[in-house]
């Protein structure tokens, strides 16, 4: 109690001190009182101007402001900050059999700020159809930051690399072995010669631009080792002009790994490179196309070319509108039956074989606001790490090395079990 009755005599003590200190300060002198009172007689009169005028009276200068200590984030509008939900109802049949799942996806981005900061993020929640009501997945598919300034663009974490390497939508990224979403960092140098952070989206990929990616590592997570021997560093000059008032947009790709990890790979330490070309006809049919070589000391038995045509806004019939039509073929130019990529068995040559042509197609329909997607291919991953088994590696596999190709827009690899048969995914979601 004691104690009590002495902190309450404490803290009233020092309240009263700073209150008479505080009021001290505030409340003008006598001497103040006196001169903007008083009269001054006619004898004293002359004598006080010159005293006053003799007296320099302060003025604020910017060099005696105390710049703060500290400074407040920047206080964002809700146009600055975009969340967007997803929900699709998933029926994949692949390699791995027939899967009937439920998907979330929540997706964050703050666009650029005063600070030249932006950042976006992507989450999947995942689970098979039961009466269970536990997410069996868990998936952090992008986590990024960037930083912008006009001549240069600074990215780190977890981010989509696909459209920016490739202009194809399945096959391609034959820097990446097929993967578009990677862990690492990239510095972007825009070419241009505007000033000024003027759009999110084009300072993630401006149309014309040298970038420079670092990936520790792109093999799956039960393999994946950060000791620099599956790491990659892939440049890139990426130009977009028009030509006869067509829009087109070139890429070329070159990047080479840390370590020999796999020959017949991007991981062999060689060179390897990739270039592709897309344009675009009457703003809604877009033609595009890349060659790749994953290993430049095996040209031959390591490069592959693709193509596709993507056709937009087809037709609408009452509620039901056909928006987009995605067709792309991939030609293996390697026939190597050594080339574990793409079938071969350096093991046992009698169960290797070489690749076939492989193709990929994908309706994007609407019923109203509701979307549905059909995905269908035949490939069984080829130039992938999805290839990699224990029958043609010297490693003990359960699991494959890495991912096939993905679908776009889902995001989920899509493997055919062979060539003879047809993998494929229908979803039918909304978003908001």
């Amino acid at each position: 109690m004691k104690k009590i009755n002495f902190l309450s005599t404490f803290l009233v003590s020092f309240l009263a001190i700073v209150g008479f200190l505080y009021a001290q300060e505030s409340t003008p002198t006598s001497t103040d009182q006196g001169v903007s009172k008083t009269k001054s007689s006619g004898k004293h009169k002359k004598e006080e101007t010159v005293s006053t005028a003799l007296v320099a009276t302060p003025t604020a200068s910017p060099t005696d402001t105390p710049s703060p200590r500290w400074v407040a984030p920047p206080v964002l509008d809700d146009a600055s900050k975009i969340v967007k939900y997803q929900i699709n109802s998933v029926l994949q049949n692949d390699v791995n059999g027939t899967n009937v799942l439920s998907l979330i996806d929540l997706s964050f981005k703050r666009r650029m700020d005063q600070y030249n900061v932006g950042a976006e993020g992507d989450v999947r929640f995942g689970k098979d159809f039961s009466n269970s009501y536990s997410a069996e997945t868990i998936d952090v598919r992008s986590a990024k930051l960037i930083y912008a300034k006009p001549f240069l663009t600074f990215s780190a974490g977890r981010m989509d690399v696909g459209g920016i390497l490739s202009p194809m939508n399945f096959f391609g990224n034959y820097s990446t072995m097929g993967l578009r979403r990677v862990d690492g960092l990239q510095i972007t140098v825009p070419i241009t010669l505007s000033f000024g952070v003027v759009d999110y989206d084009k300072w993630v990929a401006p149309p014309t631009a040298l970038s420079l990616f670092y990936i520790p590592s792109i093999t799956s997570a039960q393999f994946a080792t950060y000791d620099t021997t599956q790491s990659l560093f892939i440049g890139q000059l990426r130009v977009s002009s028009k030509l006869a008032e067509i829009p087109f947009t070139l890429r070329f790709n070159m990047g080479q790994s840390a370590a020999d990890y796999f020959t017949y790979s991007s991981l062999s330490k060689n060179l390897f490179l990739d270039a592709g070309l897309n344009f675009t006809v009457d703003k809604d049919y877009d033609f595009y196309g890349e060659f790749g070589v994953q290993n430049s000391n095996l040209f031959n038995q390591t490069d592959a070319f693709s193509f596709g045509l993507k056709a937009k806004e087809l037709y609408t019939f009452g509620p039901l509108s056909f928006d987009e039509l995605t067709l792309e073929m991939q030609v293996p130019l390697a026939q190597s039956l050594y080339n574990p990529f793409i079938g071969g068995n350096g093991f046992s040559l009698a169960s290797a074989t070489t690749p076939q042509n492989t193709f990929m197609a994908h309706l994007k329909a609407r019923f109203e606001a509701i979307f549905l997607n059909f995905y269908i291919t035949n490939t069984p991953g080829d130039f992938t790490f999805a290839r990699i088994n224990s029958g043609n590696s010297a490693l003990s596999l359960n699991t494959p090395f890495g991912l096939g190709n993905e679908v776009e827009g889902l995001g989920v690899p899509l493997v055919s079990s062979s060539y003879s048969n047809f993998s494929y995914i229908f979803t039918m979601g909304v978003e908001f």
